[in-house]
């Protein structure tokens, strides 16, 4: 499949993308994965194709132009640019944009949002979604939003983005279009719906949920926060924080079964080379060709 264009995904003014984001082609779902994500900075990611945004981080000005925001949890380096966020697609004159947020973080972040309206003696236009756990809501396009569950220190979800195309049962996979026109006719279902899990982000959260959430496993996409990479921080010092470590990626390898996978969240001790290294020389060779980090650059 030949790429497109990437200057088309950045909005109307490219010169507005934040320098160092990274752009990560989908082959498979031909769509871009962009962002930028240093643990304890700024952590966000937007799909342009799907008008979708995955955490905030500080703002850029290309997230406006996404519709659906959907955020993790409430820590300052995911969701601090909320307000500035509906700032600019109120300048811009955008329609207002859908929030998605875990259910416990909804009333703080009204009470947020409106002390800046307030501030700005103009209230934001916009609609704040409480998720919890296997909620889903649409995203238009045959696409779906599904909360998943997090472990994190604060209330914390992960997301998956799917489709539900309807495709002929198995049983009928080899009849002639004769035959199926038969069949519908004395009204038996020849097709059923299925589901393909396009994209799973995980959030900040411990490796548990590697063992309870399939669609981290199974997604044609998986981005998995991976805040440590080797021995310059323990498996227990990730714990403190609520997080993963590549050790725990490696103890599952054999299972984490994505045509891409995407470690982000890499702590900001490592520089981007040196996080390359440490994937490279670290992750097991089947996994190692799949895995693109989001890393600055």
């Amino acid at each position: 499949m030949a790429r497109p264009n990437s200057a088309t995904t950045l909005g109307h003014r490219p010169e507005l993308a934040p320098s160092g984001m990274a752009q990560i082609y989908l082959e498979r779902l031909g769509v871009h994965l962009e962002g930028q994500s240093v643990a304890g900075v700024e952590t966000w990611m937007r799909v342009p194709e799907w008008s979708l945004a995955l955490d905030v981080g500080r703002c850029p000005e290309l997230l406006s132009r996404c519709k659906h925001l959907a955020l993790t949890h409430a820590h300052m380096d995911h969701a601090g640019g909320l307000a500035q966020y509906l700032a600019m697609r109120q300048l811009y004159a955008l329609e207002a944009p859908t929030v998605y947020a875990p259910a416990q973080c909804c009333d703080e972040l009204r009470v947020i949002v409106d002390a800046w309206g307030r501030l700005h003696r103009r209230a934001f236009d916009w609609t704040l979604v409480g998720m919890q756990p296997g909620d889903e809501a649409p995203l238009g396009g045959g696409r779906w939003l599904r909360a998943l569950p997090a472990d994190h220190v604060v209330p914390a979800l992960g997301y998956a983005v799917l489709e539900r195309p309807r495709r002929r049962k198995a049983e009928f996979a080899s009849a002639t279009p004769r035959t199926l026109k038969t069949l519908a006719e004395e009204g038996v279902t020849i097709s059923e719906v299925t589901e393909r899990v396009l994209l799973a982000i995980s959030g900040d959260t411990l490796p548990t949920v590697l063992d309870r959430v399939p669609e981290l496993l199974t997604a044609e996409v998986v981005a998995m926060e991976t805040t440590f990479l080797d021995a310059r921080r323990t498996v227990a010092d990730a714990r403190i924080g609520g997080h993963t470590h590549l050790d725990d990626i490696i103890q599952r390898a054999d299972s984490i079964r994505p045509n891409v996978f995407v470690p982000y969240h890499i702590s900001q001790i490592y520089t981007p080379a040196a996080a390359r290294v440490a994937l490279s020389e670290r992750l097991p060779p089947e996994l190692l060709t799949r895995c693109r980090p989001l890393l600055p650059g």
